[in-house]
């Protein structure tokens, strides 16, 4: 059997090729080990229709409008089993069958990605898996040197060495899956030799935090550096002032970039969505990771519960006194996810918006705002957001 996995183009993004999509390569590595015939298709580089007998393709929220034209598009070419994955179909399971997908997977597509190629009657398939060591992402499933991403201009490819969340609580985000697992350190070895012997030196980590265990970051730390890799990572202001040690290790040894999930400059704002962080606890972090010799980025949300014109200034201010510790910012619009708390309780905070799936961060000039608070309306949140970036932002990637 030939199953084609189809990865959304993202028309919304600056560079759409960036970094591979990591989610699909598990899945080629889960198929293949089944005999399957297996071909990734990336929309990116344009759509084309190959002939199999499963389809399936991969979602993120703000791509679910792009998904429905692909589906139609499909059926129109005579595709049968078309089938969605992914974390905004995990969310919103009911929703992908009315577009008219024909099955959907939640969680972890890797336990019901086979399922959901042979199944006759069942249209909705779940599955987590407790031991993610037993999933590899395959990655001579494609040319992984057609997408570029750099860190201190080192060429980079992703990694994942943990799947889910440690703080799990903020009221902007939606989690999907089932709390944090890990990847044993023998199985990141054994990436990280992979990496290295297609040849790249330099490597992503897509966690959605590192630094909140220690002791198993080290034994990380200690592997990139044996294999002489530069790395990047996310992580947050709290698990960076807690590991100061380790973290410095890790500067002497690879570490080159880390993005912070600032979001707010208010510190009303980060206790209404939950952030469990504080305006004085990311200065001082950015002045740490600078002061180690890291490359910081921070990530900034305009439009976020009980924004007004008081909060944006106090933004413009901390960008003003962080500047000089930073090597980039982010400056995306909010817009709210799926069975998040705001999504689900907007009562409970100070905003309003359309329950559309607008991206979140896009190309300079096209950015459009779903949402409103008290005091802003969605054209004057624009403009803030337009105006920090114009004055802030250092590298648009």
């Amino acid at each position: 059997m030939k199953a084609i996995l189809i990865i959304p183009d993202r028309p919304y993004l600056l560079n759409q090729k960036s970094l591979p999509h990591l989610g699909c390569l598990y899945l080629v590595y889960v198929l293949k080990e089944n005999g399957y015939e297996v071909e990734i298709l990336d929309f990116a580089d344009g759509w084309r229709f190959v002939e199999a007998d499963f389809y399936g393709i991969s979602i993120v929220t703000p791509d679910f409008l792009r998904a429905k034209e692909i589906l139609k598009w499909l059926k129109e070419k005579g595709a049968e089993r078309v089938t969605a994955g992914g974390p905004h179909v995990s969310i919103c399971p009911q929703e992908s069958l009315d577009a008219g997908f024909d099955k959907v997977s939640i969680g972890d597509g890797e336990l019901t990605i086979q399922k959901l190629a042979i199944a006759k009657g069942e249209k909705v398939i779940e599955g987590w898996a407790k031991n993610i060591d037993d999933f590899y992402p395959d990655r001579k499933a494609i040319d992984l040197w057609q997408y570029e991403f750099y860190i201190n201009n080192v060429r980079a490819t992703p990694m994942m060495t943990a799947r889910g969340c440690i703080w799990g609580k903020c009221a902007f985000c939606c989690r999907w899956d089932k709390g944090i697992r890990f990847c044993s350190i023998q199985h990141i070895k054994r990436e990280i030799q992979e990496i290295a012997d297609i040849g790249f030196r330099a490597i992503m980590i897509y966690d959605d935090e590192f630094f909140a265990f220690p002791k198993r970051d080290l034994q990380i730390a200690r592997l990139l550096k044996k294999y002489g890799m530069t790395w990047r990572c996310f992580s947050r202001s709290d698990l960076i002032l807690r590991n100061k040690e380790l973290i410095k290790f890790a500067a002497k040894n690879g570490l080159r970039e880390v993005l912070i999930g600032v979001e707010s400059a208010n510190d009303e704002i980060l206790k209404s969505i939950e952030k469990g962080t504080s305006v004085e606890m990311n200065k001082e972090a950015i002045k740490f990771l600078h002061s180690s010799g890291i490359n910081v980025k921070c990530a900034m949300i305009v439009g976020l519960p009980g924004e007004n014109e008081k909060s944006l200034e106090k933004m413009w201010q901390f960008c003003e006194e962080v500047e000089p510790y930073t090597y980039d910012f982010d400056f995306t619009i909010y817009a709210p996810l799926p069975e998040s708390k705001i999504w689900k309780n907007p009562e409970n905070y100070d905003i309003s918006f359309d329950k559309n799936y607008l991206p979140y961060k896009t190309k300079p000039n096209e950015y459009k705002c779903m949402v409103r608070t008290k005091n802003l309306s969605g054209e004057e949140l624009l403009l803030w957001r337009k105006n920090l970036e114009k004055r802030f932002k250092k590298i648009l990637r």
